[in-house]
């Protein structure tokens, strides 16, 4: 069955617009702001999920050429972009079974534990071809990575452990470094150093899109920015240097005139204490816009703060326009969920959230709309 596009495009109820110049923009305030030598760019989870097919293109015009990812499967996803250049590794480490893709198709495991070590090294001498591979000591995520125990056998066993692969490059992950006055940060960077000069050399990365913006210590050879390549603030205590990525807005349904004393969705969790003007917004959990800002969350309307009433539900959110001034709503207007004035880090402090949650669980029914402006 065919469908006509425009008719199709009128009848979508929301829109996620993604400024892909600002993405340009921002991996180069990263890379100028970086003193390291090289600026890789976090692109799991569908570029945090905003298209990993179409942003990834961009950064690689941009010089970027190590991405990593979450998966496997993600990396494969990544083949055609990046030929001609470009390097792709997966965090999670490879699994056993899983080693003839990573080394078949030179995509670079960052090893977690031991036994990945042991198994990429064996893998190596048996094609009898030096692959690359990241190690990961763990300083303290407790997450992935070498546990303490693991990096002191690999400092007594490196010659063997070490053997018959390249080293990509040690690293580790920063726990705490979008908290400015938090020690933990400096802790590990401290640690890791302390366990680098007891290993063979091989480039460094301590960075996330945090730590870049901390400390010029921590600008080793390599970093991995991720949430500030979309406009996430890596300072949250103070104004964002980075561009906004992404504007997010939705239709109006419904415009209903409710008396005081009336409730408002499921639960009856909000009731109005005047007569009040209710308007009913296209956009749900299942949509990703989360239960939690359900009486907490509001919308910024020609410059006028406009709360959330009610219980976010699957395709719908209200929110009470009583005091909006001038030329009141229509059903069909769209209005600005995130914007300049309302950030993805403004949703996510509402939700009780991160700006990472509020991106990754963005759903598929939104038009996309990739911008140059």
């Amino acid at each position: 069955m065919s469908v006509l596009p425009a008719a199709c495009r009128a009848a979508e109820c929301a829109e996620l617009q993604i400024n892909l110049k600002a993405v340009a923009n921002n991996y180069q305030i990263i890379k100028k702001r970086y003193k390291g030598r090289t600026c890789g760019a976090v692109v799991k989870a569908d570029a945090y999920g905003l298209g990993a097919q179409t942003i990834v293109p961009v950064l690689k015009k941009q010089g970027c050429r190590l991405f990593f990812v979450a998966q496997a499967n993600e990396a494969a996803d990544l083949f055609p972009l990046l030929r001609g250049g470009g390097r792709i590794a997966v965090l999670n480490g490879v699994l056993p079974g899983d080693e003839e893709f990573f080394i078949e198709n030179d995509v670079i495991p960052v090893l977690n534990d031991l036994g990945q070590i042991e198994r990429w090294s064996n893998l190596c001498r048996e094609y009898e071809r030096p692959a690359p591979a990241f190690i990961h000591l763990d300083t303290g995520m407790n997450r992935l990575g070498l546990a303490p125990r693991e990096v002191s056998e690999l400092v007594d066993r490196y010659s063997s452990l070490l053997y018959g692969f390249e080293k990509a490059g040690y690293m580790t992950h920063p726990v705490a470094a979008d908290e400015a006055d938090n020690p933990i940060t400096g802790e590990q960077y401290e640690l890791f150093m302390k366990w680098y000069r007891r290993l063979p050399p091989a480039p460094r990365g301590f960075c996330n899109s945090s730590a870049i913006f901390r400390n010029d210590d921590y600008h080793l050879e390599f970093c991995r920015p991720g949430l500030a390549l979309w406009g996430g603030n890596p300072t949250p205590e103070s104004t964002n240097p980075m561009r906004s990525v992404v504007k997010l807005s939705a239709k109006v349904l419904q415009i209903r005139e409710i008396d005081a004393g009336e409730t408002v969705g499921y639960g009856g969790t909000w009731r109005s204490e005047r007569a009040s003007r209710i308007a009913t917004i296209a956009v749900g959990y299942a949509d990703g816009w989360l239960r939690s800002l359900s009486n907490a969350g509001k919308l910024r309307i020609k410059g006028h703060d406009v709360p959330y009433v009610g219980r976010v539900s699957m395709d719908a959110i209200g929110v009470d326009i009583t005091d909006l001034p001038g030329k009141p709503l229509r059903p069909g207007d769209m209005v600005p969920l995130i914007d300049d004035k309302m950030s993805v880090d403004d949703v996510a402090s509402a939700a009780g959230t991160i700006g990472y949650e509020i991106l990754t669980s963005l759903g598929h029914r939104y038009r996309r709309v990739y911008t140059e402006s």
